[in-house]
């Protein structure tokens, strides 16, 4: 941490001796001077010919001056030292508040020139010290127009004598009316001059300031020294560690190493090699896999057309058989047909009956009962052997589809558990 006794050089190189009035008085006295010399004129206390109105004008424009003269660089830096005591214990503020510790050195991580410039913006308005230069002389230019134009007669007489009267008048005045101009113009040069002579002074205490404080603040040089010296130190450490290495077994140590990592390398070669060939082996069974996989779904496919074209065959027979059932329908009913108009014939037989009526009616009767049965039997041998055909059909056509899907449904189920 810094503290106040470190600053004893710059208490005996920076001068805080000076009177801030005397500065300002001498800021004061010459334009004050050169005014009492335009009053006086206007006065007849000298004989120098001076109008009221060129007397106002400049009065203002002095009153200006007058109030424009703290932000004059000549008093502001009579004031900067005058602040040294209050500047030396913020600047030990600043260094402490930015100390940075680098190889047991203790210094400040910050600039002195912004310390300098927060420090000195309170001194005086720049903004004001900016424009005096400029705005003195526009200001006297400014009066003198002024002065003509409140000099200026209207030259309305028509008498030759009285014309001359009033062009005497406008000279006198006009000639009154540069002196504002040039009484502002000396202004401008007035303030030029200690401003740049109070720069000076002010750059020269900010020069003693940094030359007696930069052993308390960072800079690049510093941390490139520091930084040379750490890598001369580091380089000396690793120097010695070398030189008290024996140089061959370093060698014979570096050798191992150099076949161990060559052959850990070849055995990493080697266990690649091995994988690639595993995967392209496991890759080859899977696609035989894959292949049996598609010809077994080929088959299925193939055996589903098969059952589809049988069941199709089975609904034709279906159908024809249905047709033969219709069509032995079709003959009973010409049978019953036959025997309603026998038994009606055999109602009217009995009206008329007798022995010879009924020996012809029984012969008929037996006659038609035999043909009864013997259509009965042949529809009925039909009928089951229609039957027996369709039901043995497809009693074989489903037991063999059946197994087949099962048989394919299992090679597949099989199929898939080895894929996994």
């Amino acid at each position: 941490m810094i503290s106040e006794l470190d600053f004893i050089e710059l208490n005996t190189n920076f001068k805080t001796n000076g009177n801030c009035f005397f500065r300002k008085f001498i800021l004061f006295i010459i334009p004050a001077i050169l005014y009492a010399v335009i009053v006086l004129g206007y006065l007849n206390g000298i004989d120098f010919n001076v109008e009221l109105h060129s007397v106002i004008l400049i009065g203002l424009i002095f009153l200006i001056y007058i109030n424009f003269m703290k932000h004059n660089a000549y008093f502001s830096s009579c004031k900067f030292r005058k602040q040294y005591i209050n500047l030396k214990k913020n600047l030990q503020q600043y260094i402490n508040k930015n100390a940075l510790v680098i190889d047991d050195n203790v210094k400040a991580n910050a600039s002195i020139d912004n310390f300098l410039h927060k420090f000195t913006l309170t001194l005086r308005n720049k903004n004001f010290s900016s424009i005096a230069s400029g705005i003195f002389p526009t200001l006297g230019i400014l009066g003198t127009f002024i002065s003509i134009a409140l000099s200026m007669p209207d030259f309305s007489s028509q008498s030759t004598a009285v014309l001359e009267k009033e062009i005497s008048l406008l000279l006198g005045g006009v000639g009154t009316a540069f002196y504002v101009s040039i009484y502002g113009i000396f202004l401008s040069i007035w303030w030029l001059l200690f401003e740049k002579l109070g720069m000076t002074i002010f750059e020269k205490d900010i020069i003693i300031i940094k030359e007696n404080t930069k052993m308390f603040f960072w800079n690049k040089i510093d941390i490139e020294e520091i930084h040379f010296q750490k890598s001369l130190k580091n380089y000396d450490t690793l120097t010695s560690v070398f030189s008290t290495m024996d140089t061959s077994k370093l060698s014979k140590d570096i050798d191992e190493i150099i076949n161990a990592k060559i052959k850990l390398f070849d055995k990493m070669l080697a266990l690649e090699e091995k994988a690639i060939i595993n995967a392209n082996n496991h890759l080859d069974k899977r696609e035989v896999e894959q292949e049996k996989f598609v010809k077994s779904y080929q088959k299925i496919s193939t055996d589903m057309q098969i059952l589809t074209t049988n069941m199709a065959q089975i609904t034709l027979s279906l159908n024809s058989m249905t047709t033969n059932i219709q069509n032995n329908e079709a003959s009973m009913n010409a049978v019953s047909i036959s025997l309603n108009k026998n038994v009606e014939l055999l109602n009217n037989s009995l009206n008329n009956i007798s022995a010879k009526n009924i020996k012809i009616v029984y012969d008929e009767t037996i006659k038609n009962i035999e043909n009864m049965k013997m259509i009965s039997e042949v529809m009925s041998s039909q009928l089951n052997a229609n039957i027996n055909h369709f039901d043995e059909n497809i009693t074989i056509k489903l037991k063999n589809t059946l197994e087949m899907m099962d048989k394919e449904t299992s090679s597949i189920v099989s199929q898939i558990v080895n894929l996994k």
